[in-house]
């Protein structure tokens, strides 16, 4: 095993003891972790806050959720150390990884570059010009949104498209890649701070749905309706979203923040779509291969947005409750402090 600097014994983590509010994450003592033969040991910069962790933390994840948990699956650092087994990474290399065994939220991750029994990190490292802030925002975020929108809604040049949550993590990515497709983006969010963060991001008009009616504003913008609706907040626009595509037209549903409802699919008279994402169907295909190359040539080639908020670890509670209530933008990160 290789190390670049004296680690300590122990480190601040976050543990989640009961399923439940975000008052019940807790920062804790923990021994940090040491790095086996394929194993890269990271000193955390930041940890990325994914809606997923908030379902987690509640139960209501469509995986249980097995306590104690030790929650975050994104991480931005340098490597501190590494097992006898790496041969792609060294100490000293700035890193971000998606550690799909968790615990992010934490002074040290530990990250498998693969062998048994852990499973691989989706490992990557930061290209000199990406800071650890804005390498957070496109990590998983892009590749989603890339899948989305090439690999599952296959949205040709110049499609006219509206984005739900279009100030957030997923939406902000949907809106770049759609807007560099030269598509008129109607970016729907709530309030003017969210407006006018999405017309600085390329939407080509934003409808604050604390202000208006969605549906109607859409059809009034668009003189009839969009070809897409990219939806990752669910709710009641389930069924309101066919009142806002053409004939023929696509609702993408790739999230449910705003909760679970029935879909009633025959209150419109209207032919239309509804497609379902879920990323396990591409993380193993060419599709992922592809979202990650245009994530590494959009680094290298594109101004790059920052997180929208970081907190310090010891207020984990307090970043969960600001994803709770939407209240951000782009990316909510923690900070070890």
């Amino acid at each position: 095993m290789s190390h670049s600097e004296m680690l300590p014994l122990t480190m601040r983590a976050v543990r989640l003891d009961e399923t439940g509010p975000p008052e019940n994450l807790h920062v804790v003592e923990q021994p940090v972790p040491v790095a086996g033969p394929h194993d890269v040991l990271i000193r955390t910069e930041l940890a990325g806050i994914l809606y997923a962790d908030a379902e987690a933390r509640k139960g209501s994840y469509f995986k249980p959720t097995r306590l104690p948990w030790f929650p975050g699956r994104e991480v931005a650092g340098t490597v501190v150390a590494c097992g006898q087994a790496v041969a792609d990474f060294l100490p000293g290399d700035r890193v971000m990884a998606i550690v799909h065994a968790g615990g992010c939220y934490a002074e040290y991750v530990l990250a498998s570059v693969g062998g048994a029994p852990k499973p691989a990190a989706d490992l990557i490292k930061l290209p000199e010009n990406v800071a650890f802030d804005q390498g957070l925002v496109y990590l998983a975020n892009f590749r989603l949104a890339h899948l989305v929108v090439h690999a599952l809604a296959k949205v040709p040049c110049g499609a006219s498209v509206a984005i739900h949550g279009a100030a957030g993590g997923m939406g902000t990515m949907v809106t770049q890649i759609l807007a560099a497709l030269d598509c008129d983006v109607t970016a729907i969010c709530r309030g003017r701070r969210e407006a006018d963060f999405c017309l600085a991001n390329g939407a080509t008009r934003a409808i604050d749905t604390l202000a208006h009616d969605y549906v109607d504003s859409v059809l009034c913008a668009t003189g009839g309706g969009v070809d897409f609706s990219f939806n990752g907040v669910g709710g009641e626009t389930v069924n309101r979203d066919p009142l806002i595509v053409k004939p023929c037209g696509e609702v993408i549903l790739y999230g449910y923040v705003a909760g679970k409802t029935p879909l009633e699919p025959f209150d419109v008279n209207k032919t239309w779509t509804l497609k379902l994402f879920s990323a396990a169907d591409y993380l193993a295909t060419p599709h992922f291969e592809q979202a990650t190359q245009a994530m590494l040539d959009w680094l290298g080639t594109q101004p790059l947005l920052s997180a929208g908020e970081i907190f310090p670890l010891s207020r984990v509670a307090d970043a969960h409750r600001a994803l709770d209530a939407g209240n951000l933008l782009c990316k909510l990160c923690l900070r070890p402090d």
